[in-house]
């Protein structure tokens, strides 16, 4: 592929590479990793499930969680969920079911709906696009994070108690998770965890013991969490989602000047990491200044761009940078967890950035006739 192509997402145009052998893409600049950011306290996007419900999303570290319980009644492809409020049907049933507590529908706007875990291992996805049920291994990251188990559920916890019984033990939701007492509904059907006292949540990591998948768990006694549970995956619980990120890190060696990119997953996409920084004819390092290239790469004029690839990548076109936008949970959001964190390589404030997806973009500037304007090229 030889050809640039560009979007509009978020005005910038990026000079960028993807592997022919595993239809992958390669993204941005990454130096070394930056500090992510303590808390994210404030909403970096929305985010809509299927049925319209919206969702505040935030970063903590480096991931992107929901701040709100799902209340999905309709899988991301739009296949409902079925409904089950007898408790016979709720024991005996062997696919995805969700429920609101006590069968009450006025809770569901504050805390959610339950469901079990057959729902959450169904294909169709409960969770937004761009969005899944966190692993086991998701939530200790968060819970370490955070400083361990025996403080995590104090910084995760809604405080007051408008919504939690008193005293609510630790409780100053400093991560801005903002986690609520959604009750759960047990194996035989019948409801427990009283709205106020127990906030349970489904994490999709099956459980060593068969028919049995983890769960984390807080109460308003105490400033902890509950981590590594197993729980009968018949019982109803509150879910969170996390957002999609990158994986498996690796790295290219450009054998046509000996340097080394970082490369990253992110869904089925392989990207780079860092920007090309091949040195040649039609580029520039920014302000003519090499140290510059150093960190953000080069930046090349048209006709160069489709060949400064290494050999097995080539320029994405708009398809797979689409593709890669709709992964991370669509335009609204996607720029935050494409952004590198903090102010290190962008100007304050960096609105949104952390850096979840991996793909590490950084301001790198550009070049038009005469002159080197702050803008992405």
């Amino acid at each position: 592929m030889k050809v640039l192509q560009t979007n509009n997402f978020n005005a910038w145009t990026f000079s960028l590479c993807m592997s022919f052998i595993i239809f992958l893409s390669i993204g941005c600049k990454k130096t070394t990793e930056p500090e992510p950011p303590l808390l994210g306290t404030d909403a970096i996007g929305t985010v809509y499930d299927f049925d319209n419900n919206a969702y505040n999303l935030i970063s903590i570290g480096n991931q992107g969680w929901l701040r709100e319980n799902m209340k999905a009644v309709h899988y991301s492809n739009g296949d409902s969920i079925p409904y089950i409020t007898s408790n016979p049907e709720w024991e005996n049933t062997t696919q995805g079911a969700w429920c609101d507590y006590n069968n009450d529908s006025q809770h569901v706007m504050e805390y959610g709906r339950l469901y079990n875990w057959q729902a959450i291992h169904d294909s169709r996805n409960l969770c937004p696009k761009g969005f899944h049920v966190p692993t086991n291994d998701e939530y200790n990251k968060l819970i370490n994070f955070l400083g361990g188990w025996t403080v995590a559920g104090g910084k995760m916890k809604e405080k007051g108690t408008t919504h939690w019984t008193y005293p609510n033990s630790g409780a100053n939701n400093s991560s801005s998770f903002t986690a609520l007492p959604g009750g759960s509904r047990s194996w035989t059907g019948t409801f427990e965890g009283d709205l106020g006292t127990y906030a349970g949540f489904w994490s999709s990591s099956a459980a060593p013991t068969s028919g049995y998948g983890y769960s984390v768990w807080m109460n308003n006694e105490e400033g902890d969490i509950s981590n590594n549970d197993e729980l009968d995956e018949s019982y109803g619980l509150s879910i969170r989602c996390i957002q999609n990120s990158g994986t498996n890190p690796g790295l290219l060696l450009d054998h046509r000047d000996g340097k080394i990119y970082k490369t990253i997953e992110i869904g089925t996409q392989t990207w780079m990491a860092e920007n090309m920084n091949l040195d040649t004819a039609g580029s520039w390092a920014y302000n003519d200044d090499e140290a510059n290239a150093a960190v953000y790469g080069r930046l090349y004029d048209f006709a160069t761009s489709g060949k400064v690839c290494p050999e097995g990548w080539h320029l994405p076109d708009t398809a797979e940078w689409n593709k890669l936008i709709n992964h991370l949970g669509g335009y609204w959001v996607a720029g935050g967890t494409m952004k590198e964190s903090g102010t290190a390589h962008w100007d304050s404030p960096n609105y949104g950035a952390f850096n979840g997806s991996g793909f590490a973009a950084l301001a790198a500037g550009c070049r038009i006739p005469n002159s080197y304007p702050g803008h992405y090229y």
